[in-house]
């Protein structure tokens, strides 16, 4: 995953305004690229870097490289059970997509648990398209079933998933040319 991540990871920056957040949580982040990035490009935010702790223990040198490890907590843990509070913004970067939807309920729940109705959830994930359409994201959708298992959504189904866990989406805002950054409100 954190191979995969560069490209990405600059792209989102750039489409997606981060400026109206005080603290973001990154959960399921890795090792960190993408805090790392957002942190760098917002000097008055802070972050929480949230994953297993045989990731999150290779993130420190990344995030003190960036010059944000003294705005970065970072936090081991599972999503399954609890992430950590505190956040205005939870990130979820290529997780659902991982997981079958049981399991990706599970997690939004556990983000749910700990958000405050001003808080914001942000799903950075492909948007499967109509049929004949967005070829991109039908082949991750293939990839996610033969590999690893999990599978890409619409944004029906997104809005599914957020429903069932205490959210209601409110938004999509195109990430380049495979990610969207799916915006969903406690409700």
């Amino acid at each position: 995953m954190t191979g995969l991540s560069g490209g990405a990871v600059e792209t989102l920056v750039g489409a997606y305004s981060f400026a109206d957040f005080r603290h973001v949580a990154d959960i399921g982040g890795g090792q960190g690229q993408l805090i790392a990035r957002i942190l760098s490009a917002n000097a008055t935010l802070r972050g929480t870097l949230f994953d297993q702790s045989h990731v999150v223990d290779k993130a420190g040198a990344l995030l003190t490289e960036a010059g944000v490890d003294d705005r970065c907590e970072i936090v081991a843990g599972n999503f399954f059970e609890s992430v950590p509070s505190g956040a205005d913004a939870y990130l979820l970067r290529a997780v659902l997509q991982c997981w079958e939807d049981q399991e990706a309920i599970a997690i939004l729940k556990a983000c749910r648990r700990v958000m405050t109705e001003a808080a914001k959830l942000l799903i950075i994930e492909h948007i499967l398209a109509p049929p004949n359409e967005g070829l991109a994201g039908k082949f991750a959708d293939i990839n996610m079933l033969v590999l690893p298992g999990g599978r890409e959504r619409t944004r029906d189904e997104f809005s599914s998933l957020c429903a069932v866990a205490g959210f209601k989406l409110v938004g999509a805002v195109p990430a380049g040319p495979r990610y969207n950054v799916i915006e969903a409100k406690p409700v």
